[in-house]
């Protein structure tokens, strides 16, 4: 799944605080606060520049803590607007700890319902010191007991904030719709790549999780302005 003026954000989040972890499945003392955004406001601003105003506006919204997410403004039109931290990446993922990573989603009504629940249990594993290897373990155990459904139909996100830093390599990359599906029809059939394309195949590839993943890209950031100088770099 996989950012901006962002990293002036990520410094004002200073202060140095070790967080308590887990017995059970933990991973060695990390410090996690350079994940927190210091400022809930600005957190809450960039959430919603996931999506257009029409949508992001009437959004309920989330923030991240030491504990996980949790709502910091209700929304009215069903959607959820969150800034998505590294961690959300694939398990084993070379940049699953980089702090610069901002992913501004907004999740549509069915996404909420049931991709949503997996996103925040995994925050909130992470934010409490359970290990990536522990968190695969529970992400599929949690799928093959049903405590994680499956994507609703119709299910979907924007990607479309311009102020989103998804990677040191290229940080706005470009705006983009999700949508989500179980793997039971591939992405071939689909005719994803995992390249550029018309649909790209943005599936982690780590086993833990059924879920497909595809993005298509648009033209146009949240606010309107055009992506398509920068093409695909």
């Amino acid at each position: 799944m996989p950012i901006r003026a962002m990293t002036s954000v990520v410094a004002a989040a200073a202060a140095a605080a070790l967080f308590t972890i887990e017995p059970a499945g933990a991973q060695q003392a990390r410090d996690l606060t350079p994940y927190l955004m210091g400022d809930r406001a600005a957190e809450i601003a960039l959430a919603r520049t996931a999506a257009p105003a029409s949508v992001s506006d009437s959004a309920t919204v989330l923030v991240l803590t030491r504990n996980g997410f949790v709502k910091a403004a209700s929304g009215t039109n069903g959607f959820t607007c969150m800034v998505v931290r590294s961690f959300a990446r694939q398990v084993g993922a070379p940049d699953f700890w980089d702090p610069l990573m901002r992913a501004p989603h907004c999740l549509n009504a069915p996404a909420v319902r049931t991709v949503l629940p997996e996103m925040l249990k995994r925050a909130e594993w992470i934010m409490t010191g359970v290990s990536p290897t522990e968190i695969a373990t529970r992400t599929r155990r949690a799928y093959a007991s049903h405590e994680f459904p499956m994507p609703a139909p119709g299910a979907m996100a924007y990607m479309l904030s311009p102020e989103q830093y998804l990677a040191d390599t290229n940080p706005h990359w470009m705006p983009h719709l999700m949508f989500f599906y179980d793997r039971s029809m591939p992405a071939s059939a689909w005719g994803a790549s995992t390249n550029m394309g018309t649909v790209i195949d943005g599936s982690p590839d780590d086993g833990s999780s059924p879920i497909l993943t595809l993005l298509i890209p648009v033209r146009q950031w949240s606010n309107g302005t055009s992506a398509m100088s920068q093409g695909a770099n």
